[in-house]
């Protein structure tokens, strides 16, 4: 049972190896449940404003988890365990995650709830584009639009702003997850 253990352990060493300057097109249905979410939930400050917290709340750390399922799911079926990148896409939405409640600071000490939302946004954006750069592509794409979004949102305060924002968002995610699923061989796909 061990020599098998270490084999595959090997195995996984060389897999790692040669795909190390291989760039992962992410989990399809990742990037669909998120493009729900954010179509969703990005619409609820023009329309909703106060389900707006308490549905990030669930969806932000119930999103985060069913990620984190579907992502060692998707690991498990491919046959290749690359445990480095797992623990770079822990961390880094770890991270994500610490910055969002960081957002709630300037409303505890009195602010108001718009200065949290438009950081909301800026944090978004920053994660997704760095998630981009050294995780997965079409994240950089989604986080420049989210980026572009944040200075409309602060320079010009457009109505519907935030929900024009979400549908963008949701349609470069829903386009990352067809691109990630094209990119799969069939056998692969989910």
């Amino acid at each position: 049972m061990q020599q098998a253990e270490q084999l595959k352990q090997d195995l996984d060493y060389v897999v790692g190896a040669v795909r190390r300057h291989d760039r992962s097109a992410g989990v399809p249905s990742i990037y669909f449940m998120w493009a729900a979410i954010i179509a969703v939930g990005w619409a609820l400050p023009d329309f909703a404003p106060q389900l707006a917290a308490p549905f990030w709340v669930l969806f932000g750390i119930g999103g985060g988890l069913v990620s984190i399922w579907l992502a060692a799911r998707d690991t498990k079926r491919s046959g290749s365990v690359d445990q480095e990148l797992g623990r770079r896409h822990g961390l880094h939405w770890l991270v994500t995650g610490a910055a969002f409640l960081v957002c709630w600071l300037p409303v505890m000490r009195g602010a108001p709830i718009e200065t949290a939302v438009g950081n909301f946004m800026l944090v978004a954006a920053i994660s997704y584009a760095l998630a981009g750069v050294h995780l997965e592509r079409p994240l950089l794409w989604t986080g420049l639009l989210m980026l572009a979004a944040y200075v409309v949102l602060t320079m010009f305060a457009w109505p519907y702003t935030w929900t024009a924002t979400g549908l963008l968002v949701a349609i470069a995610l829903a386009w990352a997850g067809f691109s990630s699923q094209r990119s799969r061989s069939p056998a692969h796909s989910e």
